[in-house]
């Protein structure tokens, strides 16, 4: 049976935070259609260029889907490459992306000076006869695309519109709907304007035959003029044949935020997903090997860890993420981290607060603490600390845990 899993990562508005660009590189992308852009791996100009100065970092741009440039100081640094490549290993040379290439505009909105809109669903029919095995997904926009959440639905569910769907979730349109009725996709980094979501060779999420994707996007125009923009998105496809990693998805949350006014705050809790594995299929080792990680708060957040629970590798740090920025926050594995022996992972979010409020979980100036993760797994996931039990103070920061409760989910991602 093929369950899906429902993953929120900030939905609907952050007034917080600045509207500041992202990664960068070419906004255009050619309305094309099922072009074949597969063959060898070639090397092209970009944005990136291999140096040998570039060898101590390019490791860490490379899990952050990113290639290594030299900037005007001299200095090697982390640079996403343009649309339509990305970062080869092992020097990180920017190459065309593999797979058939089939690409949606999703038209032009208007947002009037300050305005905010908290749900404008979008929608691209695929008229996919077939399924489609998902290797990339690459997004771009013209601004004022503030987040999206990105899932997939049989392309008549309920008889949501197709049409541009502003105020949508107080219209009918629930992400648990649209998770459980079909799966996810990808979720975008706040405030980025170009975004890649790769996996490595033979690893793809799966959108099963005559199905649609739908956004929920929340858009915010800071600026005292209107702003016209843009959307669009593209996929790329490889064959059955060649995926031999079919990925599922599952989350982390922490729910239950109250960070305190003028101080700095820990928020984590230690998940045992082997425990819930096991109340599914039985003893054993946990098969799960970890393809991909996107972290997201606000602009509160200061960090954001992801670790290693039990086994032999007890403790070893997987994600490190530091404080807010408008770039993407994607952190892709290859090859992936292998769980085998794991009991579970360890998830937390620092945040310094300078206001005189404390901050809970939720849109607007509030925060959330939360991940997306796709493995290889025969189970999906939900897990976060629901209640916080436990306060205490460790070098002059605030520490707030909790149980971390995990649901599991039989999943079959073929």
């Amino acid at each position: 049976m093929r369950v899906a899993i429902l993953v929120v990562l900030g939905v609907a508005s952050f007034l917080a935070c600045d509207e500041s660009g992202g990664a960068g590189g070419d906004a255009s992308a050619p309305d094309t259609s099922g072009e074949d852009v597969s063959g060898d791996v070639a090397e092209v100009g970009g944005d990136t260029t291999p140096d040998a100065s570039c060898a101590a970092i390019i490791e860490g741009c490379l899990t952050r889907q990113r290639g290594c440039a030299i900037d005007d100081d001299g200095e090697a640094v982390c640079r996403a490459c343009p649309l339509g490549q990305y970062p080869t290993r092992p020097d990180g040379t920017c190459a065309p992306l593999s797979g058939t290439r089939v690409v949606h505009d999703f038209g032009e909105q208007t947002i009037a000076p300050g305005e905010e809109i908290g749900s404008l669903c979008q929608t691209w029919i695929l008229d996919n006869d077939e399924p489609l095995w998902v290797n990339a997904v690459e997004m771009d926009n013209d601004g004022g695309y503030h987040h999206s959440n990105w899932f997939f639905v049989p392309e008549d569910y309920k008889g949501w519109p197709t049409e541009p769907w502003r105020d949508c979730y107080d219209e009918g349109f629930h992400e648990i709907d649209a998770a459980l009725a079909g799966g996810v996709l990808y979720a975008q980094s706040t405030q980025v304007r170009q975004e890649l979501q790769k996996f490595q060779t033979g690893a793809a999420v799966r959108i099963p035959a005559r199905s649609r994707i739908i956004t929920v996007t929340h858009l915010l125009n800071y600026n005292v003029e209107a702003l016209t923009t843009g959307l669009r998105l593209a996929i790329y496809t490889v064959p059955r044949a060649e995926v031999d990693k079919p990925l599922t998805p599952a989350q982390l949350i922490y729910g239950d935020l109250a960070i305190p006014p003028q101080a700095t705050s820990w928020f984590g809790g230690s998940c045992d997903v082997a425990a819930s594995y096991r109340g599914l299929f039985g003893d054993g080792p946990l098969p799960m090997k970890l393809h991909y990680v996107m972290p997201h708060y606000h602009n509160l957040g200061a960090g954001f860890e992801l670790s290693i629970v039990g086994g032999p590798e007890d403790g070893r740090q997987i994600v490190d993420l530091g404080a807010y920025s408008s770039d993407p926050f994607g952190f892709a594995f290859d090859p992936p981290i292998d769980l085998s022996g794991a009991t579970g992972l360890r998830f937390g979010c620092l945040f310094d607060n300078p206001r005189d409020q404390t901050v809970r979980w939720g849109i607007g100036d509030q925060e959330m603490c939360e991940a997306l993760l796709f493995l290889e797994s025969p189970m999906a996931f939900s897990a976060g600390v629901g209640e916080t039990a436990s306060q205490t103070s460790e070098d002059g920061v605030e520490v707030f845990t909790g149980e971390c409760g995990v649901t599991g989910f039989s999943f079959d991602p073929d």
